[in-house]
């Protein structure tokens, strides 16, 4: 937890264990179960299996080493996404947080949210699952998007300008549609599920 910056309160929701529970094995010296131990080794794909549960070898895996699964998806703690402005994502210069599986949803990334743009559809403090959309062609106005420019991350329906190519509106319920260049776009994620506060 000291590795991953985690108290008990914000490792309680990725983890899926009560915060009293956390606690108590925390500060109180209880027993941890298996299903602490499955919990961490499902959510963090890095940490190494026999450190954690036999105290062997390094804390982390190896770079070369594969995942647990492949069904393990980088989680981005430190990248919220929001309607205001926040440094660009370049998954190959990040370090994620951790890993997170779902396994009914494929996401190739997962980040939080901060910001109400999206309410009441998506909250501040939920976390949301993305996939890359290869070509603008394909952006749907029903759906919703993360789209990343060289200074910000946020999340909006999006659809193309009638009258001007070049340009890309964004959508949301609380905050005025505004729009973008397409040329400043870096990268566009389609957002493919949600994991909802509590």
């Amino acid at each position: 937890m000291e590795y991953k910056g985690l108290n008990a309160n914000s490792a309680s929701p990725i983890l899926g264990i009560p915060q009293r529970t956390l606690n108590r094995q925390i500060n109180e010296d209880a027993k941890v179960g298996m299903e602490l131990v499955s919990a961490i080794l499902n959510n963090f794909g890095d940490i190494s299996p026999a450190w954690l549960m036999l105290g062997e070898g390094d804390m982390l895996l190896d770079a070369g080493q594969p995942m647990l699964s492949k069904d393990f998806s980088p989680f981005y703690n430190d990248l919220p996404v929001s309607a205001g402005f926040k440094d660009a994502f370049d998954p190959s210069a990040e370090r994620p947080s951790g890993y997170i599986s779902v396994p009914q949803w494929s996401a190739q990334f997962y980040f939080p949210v901060s910001g109400t743009s999206m309410e009441p559809e998506i909250h501040s403090g939920d976390i949301i699952g993305v996939n890359r959309v290869e070509s603008l062609r394909d952006i749907d106005p029903d759906k919703i998007y993360m789209i990343v420019t060289n200074e910000s991350r946020m999340i909006k329906r999006c659809y193309h300008d009638k009258d001007n190519s070049e340009l890309m509106w964004c959508v949301s319920p609380n905050y005025p549609s505004f729009a973008i260049k397409k040329s400043d776009i870096c990268a566009v994620f389609h957002v493919v599920n949600r994991i909802e506060r509590l």
